[in-house]
């Protein structure tokens, strides 16, 4: 596959991860559920079209993408049985819906799947951050390292082999088979936003949920940082500062009006990271740099 179509189908692979949370939510809607299945249908369609790798991951690396796994989902059961409490104790129905999680969620579905549930959990989780740390027994550390497990995670699900094939027959039908799965996707889209974006049935999470399914994945030529600086109540930092100790250079990116700070083109590798900004304590990780490859990251930042 192109580069494109790699993304492509990594975005294709978190909506049918997406469509298998909200599954309830969709019960009942006739024409929405049409889409789904029209949808579904063509995706499996393609990933009948698209040549399959004959390498097998060894030993090791599938210990850690398991180990990764377990971290990430031991956190989230930890951190939601805590959070669990905070909206019981504000009788939010939300919030208990959505911190009410079992390590057999995470059973039997689509590692997308799961870290899609990880995600919603960590985004209820950070909402809250400042009640939850003040009287929950909940870290800012703990909420960090939860969202870097989680991108650690999702950047060890790996897209089909992008072997080009030589026969231009196949490739032709990989193009259409793209072509028809994007077609399917954009009634399903109307469907979802029909249903769920304004009206007496919107539902923002969902929305939300949605809208990061279907972006398009981090895909480039440049290994790249895209770290969001926040403070303990959620708020973005701006003029912050991350910067990357590579060798003996320095690169370092200011953080946005939305607490964004962008650091790009350098070589994969394990580094120290520091973030910092005025009023703030600086934090330091060392991280592991996938080459070609976007790492994110959400810093919460305590004040001096």
């Amino acid at each position: 596959m192109t580069s494109i179509q790699t993304s492509k189908f990594n975005v294709y692979n978190k909506i049918a991860a997406f469509l298998l949370i909200y599954a309830l939510s969709f019960k009942g809607l006739t024409r929405l559920l049409k889409a789904v299945s029209d949808f579904t249908s063509a995706f499996t369609d393609l990933k009948k079209l698209l040549p399959v790798s004959t390498k097998q991951p060894s030993m090791p690396i599938t210990l850690t993408k398991n180990e990764i796994f377990e971290s990430m989902i031991n956190q989230v059961l930890s951190l939601a049985n805590r959070a669990y409490l905070f909206a019981s104790d504000y009788s939010n129905n939300i919030l208990l819906e959505t911190f009410h999680v079992e390590v057999y969620n995470f059973h039997n579905v689509a590692e997308p799947a799961k870290i899609l549930l990880a995600k919603n959990i960590l985004e209820a989780l950070n909402a809250n951050s400042a009640a939850l740390i003040a009287d929950y027994d909940i870290t800012a550390l703990e909420l960090t390292t939860l969202g870097d497990d989680i991108t650690l995670a999702q950047n060890l699900i790996a897209a089909p082999s992008a072997n080009i094939s030589t026969n231009k027959a196949a490739n032709d039908a990989i193009v259409v088979g793209f072509s028809i799965v994007d077609a399917k996707f954009q009634l399903l889209e109307k469907a979802i936003f029909g249903k769920f974006k304004s009206g007496p049935a919107a539902n923002q999470t969902l929305i939300n949920n949605f809208d990061y399914a279907k972006l398009l994945s981090n895909t480039t030529l440049h290994t790249k940082l895209i770290a969001t600086l926040k403070d303990i109540d959620g708020n973005d930092i701006e003029g912050g500062i991350a910067s990357i100790l590579i060798g003996k250079e320095t690169k370092e990116a200011k953080s946005d009006i939305l607490g964004v700070a962008e650091i790009d083109e350098f070589h994969g590798g394990t580094y120290h990271v520091t973030f910092s900004a005025p009023g703030f304590i600086s934090q330091s990780k060392t991280i592991k740099f996938t080459q070609g490859k976007v790492t994110t990251i959400t810093i919460i930042l305590l004040k001096v």
